[in-house]
């Protein structure tokens, strides 16, 4: 039998008791994932000094400027010090992580990808009536109605709808859209688009090149980290095993 590793109301808990708990709630992947960043971040060491201001501004964020305040938090929330002191720094750890790991490439890492950050100004309505899409695609494409007129109608009549969209990264639209945009080019209408159980109509406005400044500096170096971070937790996953 394993030894407790808590005390509920006097009563021990083990360890094959909590894991057994985490399976049957499907928290296994959070746990991992929780894991691998602790053991990524073990090596991103903040100063004393800065460890302590976070505190004092998670404290008085949360009102918890008095002794009593903050021993309560500490008590309702099941943390001793040390512990909040990991979970308050973990964001500026992570901010460091990143810088360290991925910001030395982080130019030549927009270069390569440049094209996923272009950004696009196009108009775009759906719903899931293709037979609709078919009729608001001919509308448009003989200039019966106007984007604007039709946009109202879908919104339930709201004068500031207009259809448009953008500008917005190239890489937040949906495959088949961007293709269809890119081959009719600005001002044609493209036929519609079948996604799931949506239908799209849609027309291109224009593209334009992104900028490398430091907004899209921090985006990139957070989709590294996170693209990094999923497959770590995939790879560390395929390895988990369950005592029998």
């Amino acid at each position: 039998m394993s030894s407790p590793v808590l005390l509920l109301d006097d009563q021990p808990i083990t360890a094959d008791q909590l894991l057994g708990l985490l399976r049957r709630q499907g928290q296994i992947p959070s746990l991992v994932r929780e894991l691998v960043l602790d053991q990524a971040l073990a090596t991103v060491q903040l100063s004393p000094e800065e460890e302590e201001q976070h505190l004092q501004a998670f404290r008085s964020e949360r009102q918890l400027e008095s002794e009593e305040a903050f021993v309560g938090f500490l008590q309702a929330s099941a943390l001793d010090e040390q512990l909040l002191r990991q979970m308050v720094t973990r964001p500026e750890r992570v901010v460091r992580y990143r810088e360290e790991r991925w910001g030395p490439r982080a130019n030549s890492l927009y270069l390569k990808h440049k094209e996923r950050y272009d950004l696009v100004t196009y108009r775009r309505l759906q719903c899931g009536n293709a037979d609709v899409m078919q009729e608001v695609f001919f509308r448009l494409k003989d200039r019966e109605e106007s984007w604007e007129s039709l946009a109202q109608q879908f919104a339930g009549g709201d004068p500031n709808a207009t259809g448009r969209v953008g500008p917005v990264p190239v890489g937040s639209l949906e495959e088949p859209v961007l293709s269809a945009l890119r081959q009719q080019g600005p001002g044609r209408v493209c036929r519609p688009i079948s996604l799931g159980d949506q239908v799209v109509v849609a027309e291109l406005e224009a593209f334009q090149p992104s900028e490398f400044n430091e907004e899209l500096r921090t985006r990139i170096l957070r989709e590294e980290f996170e693209t990094w971070l999923q497959e770590e937790c995939s790879k560390m996953l395929n390895k988990v095993t369950y005592p029998a």
